[in-house]
């Protein structure tokens, strides 16, 4: 291994226990938000990200999917995504929204969506930034569904890797919670987190 390729890969071990602190962050926070138990897996690093890549983290190529993502602002840079299959996104949206039409994630389904992906990216964006000891705010919201490839074509083109994910969840339904860093940060990043 070249001392880039150390460098880097030492780089995504400490991006990697950031997002470790930002994903029991943001699992505690749906949670609460849901009045269930909430479990985290393992961080993974993913190259990429690609589509194929994607699809192996939430289960099938073929899934339709509910995600939202929001810009990270400077100085940390990239996106922040949340990806549940559609299924169990209708499932989040009746316990949050017992009114919404079953059967389909309405408008007011939706709304209540995208609101608890501010909530768990609010969360994630929080613990990043305690860690880092800076302010950091991140963008507004926005949701899309589809396929792995779409959903990344919509909320997160031209990303390139590497990406950081975990899944998360409740017994009735459970995501991937995606952190794209923008890769020309990824050193500085690292070498922020690395300070007492």
């Amino acid at each position: 291994m070249s001392p880039l390729d150390a460098g880097r890969a030492g780089a995504l071990e400490v991006l990697r226990e950031l997002a470790a602190e930002g994903g029991r962050e943001a699992a505690r926070t749906v949670g609460k938000l849901l009045g269930r138990d909430t479990s985290m897996g393992e961080i993974q690093i993913v190259e990429g990200p690609d589509p194929a890549g994607l699809a192996r983290l939430v289960g099938r190529p073929d899934l339709e999917l509910v995600a939202v993502a929001m810009d990270l602002h400077e100085p940390v840079g990239g996106r922040l995504l949340i990806l549940v299959a559609a299924e169990e996104a209708e499932r989040v949206s009746q316990t949050l929204v017992p009114d919404a039409a079953a059967g389909s994630l309405d408008a007011v389904g939706e709304s209540a969506l995208v609101e608890a992906g501010n909530i768990a990216g609010s969360a994630f964006v929080s613990a990043l930034a305690r860690r880092l000891h800076i302010r950091l705010l991140h963008g507004v919201p926005r949701l899309t569904r589809g396929g792995p490839r779409a959903c990344l074509d919509v909320l997160a083109p031209g990303a390139a890797g590497p990406a950081l994910a975990v899944r998360f969840g409740c017994p009735e339904a459970s995501g991937t919670l995606l952190l794209l860093p923008d890769p020309a940060r990824i050193d500085e990043l690292a070498g922020a987190l690395e300070k007492p």
